[in-house]
């Protein structure tokens, strides 16, 4: 039983809990067990007015190169939980982080929709096996 509890230690010092995710990082560090996902995974995180998670929801699982995400899915989920913030992030199988086309309309069209319901939407993250992508940290949120 030691032996067990010492794994868990090494482990939560490797990954540290961040239930605050006021940096693009701290949602990575979220990500990482999609990271070597096979099909994409798409990720709502709802935060309250300090950025610390209040809910962590799948909201599509797709295929290899794709899932479908409903704008309407992921602002109900925010305003059901009475979210101030939220951050969406998916992996991307195919090892490359950074953003699609689509992948950069969809971020416009949420940016669009979160200003309208008063929610603020913090970032999008991208994770893959060989890093990741942060709207917010390129400066385009």
């Amino acid at each position: 039983m030691h032996k067990v509890r010492d794994l868990l230690a090494e482990l939560y010092a490797v990954e540290p809990a961040c239930e605050n995710l006021s940096h693009p990082e701290h949602v990575v560090v979220k990500m990482l067990p999609y990271r070597d996902r096979k099909i994409e995974y798409f990720v709502l995180f709802l935060l309250d007015n300090k950025n610390n998670v209040m809910a962590r929801r799948v909201v599509s699982k797709g295929t290899v190169d794709q899932t479908p995400v409903y704008i309407r899915e992921i602002m109900r989920l925010a305003l059901m939980k009475q979210a101030s913030g939220i951050i969406v992030a998916h992996n991307h199988p195919g090892g490359d982080p950074s953003p699609s086309i689509p992948d950069q309309e969809l971020t416009r069209r949420l940016q669009k929709a979160a200003q309208v319901l008063d929610v603020r939407f913090l970032d999008h993250v991208i994770i893959s096996r060989t890093g990741h992508y942060s709207f917010q940290a390129q400066g385009l949120l």
